[in-house]
Parts: C-alpha cells; structure tokens; sequence
C-alpha cells in the first residue's frame, strides 16, 4: 500500500511538472510601448468567444510601419486563430503585400503570443488586421 501511494504521488509531480511553463521577466519592464486604439481590428464572433487583442503597439522602423499584436487565448483549450494585415495609404488604397495572406496562429490554453508585421512600403500609412475563425467560411 505504502509503495503504491509512493508511486502515485511521484507520478503526479512528474505529471503537473510537464504542465507548466516558467515564465521570467523582470518586474519594472523598461520597454516604452506606443499603443495605438485598435478599431482597425476586425474578428468574426467564433473567435471572440475564445481570443482577443490585449493590445496593439506600432513603430517605424527603416521607414516602414511595423505593428505588433499581443494576442491572447482565454480560454483553457488549445485554439486556432486565422489573421492577415492588410495595408493602405494615405489615400486609403489597399496595397498588396506579403503579410496580406492568411496566416494560422497555434495558441495553447491561456497563452499569450504576439504577432507581428512591417508595410511593404514607405507608402504604408495605415493597417487593418482581420481574424477568422476558419479561413474557409470567408
């Protein structure tokens, strides 16, 4: 009996041990964020039920319009989420780009991922960023 109730306990700290994941970061971030509001992001209800944007940071780097997401899964299951950017100029024309293609992002239960992109060009003034719960009901 002793030996099973041994075996047991040390099963299950094996067990909860592959489960977690450290995380380290120190506790005054000195990282200066430029959020942006996030109206330019549109998501169809599937995935409201189970992501969202926690927030939209950009910059310009070399030039060009860089925009990062920091998406989150709120739920405790492993989900899917589609998402693609789509550029336009000043003059609010959309411009082809290769970030302008679906993309899949893999998000385990409770995770955090940022997602980012750069314009395809100088010309690149705004950005939209779609999200789709399956790409082929679009």
């Amino acid at each position: 009996m002793k030996t099973i109730l041994t075996l047991t306990c040390v099963s299950l700290i094996f067990l909860t041990g592959c489960s977690t994941i450290n995380t380290v970061e120190p506790a005054e971030s000195k990282a200066r964020l430029q959020m942006v509001n996030d109206k330019r992001i549109t998501t169809d209800s599937a995935v409201a039920d189970y992501a969202y944007v926690a927030s939209v940071n950009q910059q310009i780097v070399g030039g060009l319009l860089k925009i990062q997401l920091k998406v989150v899964n709120k739920t405790v299951a492993y989900r899917t989420v589609n998402y693609k950017f789509v550029w336009v100029d000043k003059d609010g024309m959309q411009i082809q780009s290769p970030t302008s293609t679906w993309q899949t992002l893999a998000l385990e239960g409770g995770e955090v991922k940022y997602i980012s992109a750069v314009a395809p060009s100088p010309n690149a003034s705004d950005f939209t960023v779609k999200f789709l719960a399956d790409v082929r009901e679009y």
